[in-house]
């Protein structure tokens, strides 16, 4: 098939599975206004009720971002809302096992304990892992209670797993975090370099919008990912590179924009600092030496330069095969690099652009849900301290200075110092790395689960079970990856006693004697205390207000009500190549040497990931996601249109390499790496090079106390984190596979 069947092909495919719209049997009584709840393309839609009852989905027309057409997970996302398996009650531990509770029990119970543990060892006994599916309210909520109220330096969500190098990288090449550029750039550019994400099933509507742009204008598409995966079988070039080896195909790629002259030096002069550390650096990796490092061959990085380099426009697409791999922060400042030595940021079709896995992570990182404070303000920087604490009307010395990452928090397990984890809205008993370890210390610790199923993987281990609403049972607001600010709307009631995380936030600060902190009637009121604490910032959404983003289907920020003009939006930020390196705005730690307002090149020599294949674990492992699942199930595995193609873990497995292992197709085999072992089907395509597997992490184990039904694939994957971003990397291991004689 040639290439432009292929693309053709893909469109056909595209229209079949993810344009159709869905509705049940029953006609809705109302359509309510919401957006998506799962990836962070924010696509719009409407919940159609009846009775009572969510019995419909229909994608929004007038939507910018999606223009009515939603995925496949999108068209049955009102059957997530109705199902058996809805937490409807607390639930306490008692004699071994967890029995219904009231509220006041269970509430009771887990401000005692907090309590406890702040007056008998302190603030760092307390640790708080969440999710990336809250409202922005409930996370500003909870940034509040955690750091404001209880003190504690131990707060983290699962976006940790997905973008926190993200962050890191932006904000040492730009000062703060947050994508510089839209989707409309997805749709100008004249080259699309995706690195290390596959749009096609994880961001299908953006992928739709690629492939509408390819067909229309002709635009050249780059994909390096070391899978043949759809976006590489369409591209125009394909860069296979090894896993782990990003660092160095991005400095070999600079080396030949540098000899080739393919810089805008202008930009070069007037906007960056450390271009002599970035072209010292990039010198020693020549082709040759990038296709030895990377696999790719050296034509083919020459010829992928050339073409990012003479390119008018250009926008680089990256996710998890950036984030998760080794090196994740490095490579996300390379990245940055790459367009700010071209000249190619701040401008229509020219952005190095994030894609986010989780509906509302971008919110979370704006409120100060995990590491920061609210408003990209750095918790080490007295100034911004002083900032959060006034308005809050607390002593600044309450606020932590530095925050924990999650498995630094089951380090501190470990080690005896940290007693009491409240987790919401996330299931580490399947996405964390190293699942062996850490079941060992969810069950060592006081555990309280906070999430709208039972049973799930992690309440096996839950002293305290709490129910909560989720995704149209409350109203509030979420954050796109295009900095797209848009209203998620109550369309019923949460099954029984569940509450939303907004209000079960609010009865524990209640109950730590915080109420007057916590006095919002509603997340509207938080919203608007939150914008009083944006405004100024590099995030401020001071010029939004419920109504107009429904209005207006979403509202980008920074936005300002600018007097006497108006509301003033930013579809892009450093269009006029300033940017947001001054120590009194930056959230970088210690404060950049270098001339305030340019962006920072920084020369990055390439490193060997921590673990290679050697003679006993011969393969590369490499995790990630399938279009018809979502992080740990808890939601789509629900969902029988979505399970039933894909209800349990699989490898995927080159021919060659099933070939001499004498495997079949849909055959049973063991994986094992030095940390543990899964049992999934083989999948023989070429999707994988030789010498590499593939493993989706969606899958739990089916049943724990049948071996053979042991398949997370997070039983394998190492527990080592990224020194700068601390994500840890789930894209790079080693492992071997076993045919198996007799399962037992």
């Amino acid at each position: 098939m040639d290439k432009e069947t292929s693309i053709k092909s893909a469109l056909s495919i595209l229209q079949d599975r993810f344009v159709t719209r869905s509705s049940s049997d029953q006609v809705p009584d109302e359509w309510v206004y919401s957006t998506c709840g799962y990836c962070a393309v924010g696509c719009g839609l409407y919940i159609g009720v009846k009775d009572g009852k969510a019995v419909a989905v229909e994608g929004n027309p007038d939507s910018p971002v999606n223009r009515g057409h939603l995925c496949v997970k999108g068209l049955y996302e009102w059957k997530v809302l109705d199902h058996p398996e809805r937490a409807t009650t607390p639930m306490i531990r008692k004699n071994g096992e967890l029995v219904p509770a009231s509220w006041e029990e269970a509430l009771s119970l887990l401000t005692e304990k907090i309590k406890a543990n702040l007056e008998q060892v302190g603030p760092e006994a307390v640790g708080i892992y969440h999710t990336g599916q809250f409202l922005l309210e409930e996370y500003y909520a909870l940034g509040k209670l955690a750091k404001g109220v209880i003190g504690t330096p131990n707060i983290d969500s699962n976006t940790r797993l997905c973008m926190s190098a993200a962050v890191q990288g932006y904000i040492r090449s730009f000062g703060t975090d947050g994508p510089p550029g839209c989707y409309d750039d997805l749709d100008q550019a004249e080259v699309l370099l995706i690195f290390g994400a596959n749009p096609a099933e994880m961001h299908p509507q953006l992928w739709q919008r690629i492939l509408n742009h390819r067909e229309r204008e002709g635009c050249t598409i780059i994909v390096a990912d070391p899978r043949l995966t759809l976006p590489a079988e369409v591209a125009d070039l394909h860069l296979a590179l090894r896993p782990g080896s990003n660092v160095a195909l991005l400095n070999s790629l600079m080396y030949v924009i540098f000899k080739e002259d393919l810089l805008d030096l202008d930009y070069i002069r007037n906007s960056t600092f450390g271009f002599e550390e970035l072209r010292q650096t990039v010198l020693a990796y020549p082709p040759e030496i990038g296709e030895s490092l990377t696999g790719v061959p050296a034509e083919k990085i020459v010829e992928a330069a050339r073409i990012f380099g003479r390119a008018k426009t250009a926008t680089t697409l990256f996710c998890q095969g950036v984030n998760q791999s080794m090196s994740a922060t490095d490579t996300v400042t390379l990245i940055s690099s790459l367009h700010l030595i071209t000249g190619k940021i701040g401008k229509p079709g020219c952005a190095p652009f994030s894609l986010t896995g989780q509906s509302s992570a971008m919110s979370n990182r704006e409120v100060g849900g995990n590491t920061y404070l609210p408003g990209y303000r750095n918790p080490a920087n007295p100034k911004h301290r002083q900032e959060v604490a006034e308005f809050w009307g607390i002593d600044s010395q309450v606020l932590p200075t530095q925050v924990q990452d999650i498995m630094s928090m089951f380090k501190a397990i470990e080690q005896g110092k940290l007693n009491f984890l409240w987790t919401m809205g996330t299931n580490p008993a399947v996405s964390l790395p190293d699942q062996g370890y850490v079941r060992e210390l969810l069950d060592k610790v006081f555990l309280v689960v906070q999430d709208v199923y039972y049973p799930m993987e992690t309440a096996k281990y839950a002293d305290i079970f709490l129910p909560a609403a989720q995704w149209g049972e409350k109203t509030g607001t979420v954050t796109n990856s295009e900095r797209r600010v848009n209203l998620a709307c109550k369309a019923v009631e949460p099954p029984g006693e569940g509450k939303s995380d907004f209000e079960i936030i609010q009865a524990v600060a209640k109950r730590l004697g915080a109420e007057p902190l916590f006095s919002w009637r509603n997340t509207e009121e938080a919203f608007q205390e939150w914008q009083c604490l944006s405004q100024g910032r590099p995030n401020d959404m001071s010029g939004m207000s419920y109504a107009q983003i429904e209005r207006e289907q979403g509202m980008v920020w920074p936005c300002t009500n600018g007097e006497p003009d108006g509301i003033i939006q930013a579809k892009r930020l450093y269009t006029e190549g300033r940017f947001n390196t001054a120590p009194e705005i930056s959230q970088a730690y210690g404060a950049f040497n270098h001339p305030a307002g340019r962006a920072k090149l920084w020369g990055i020599p390439y490193q060997e990931p921590p673990e290679i294949p050697d003679a006993q674990f011969p393969f590369w492992l490499n995790t990630g996601r399938i279009i018809e699942q979502y992080h740990t199930r808890t939601k789509t595995k629900r969902v029988a249109e979505l399970d039933i193609s894909a209800p349990e873990g699989f490898v995927e497995i080159n021919p060659e390499d099933a070939q001499k292992l004498r495997i079949q197709d849909d055959e049973k085999i063991r994986l094992t790496s030095r940390r543990g072992w899964i049992i999934v089907s083989a999948h023989i395509k070429n999707s994988v090079s030789p010498g590499q597997i593939f493993v989706p992490f969606h899958f739990g184990d089916l049943d724990p106390s049948e071996a053979h039904l042991k398949q997370a694939a997070n039983h394998l994957t190492l527990n080592w984190v990224d020194p700068l971003s601390k994500q840890p990397i789930f894209k790079v291991a080693s492992c071997r596979i076993d045919k198996i004689v007799k399962l037992t």
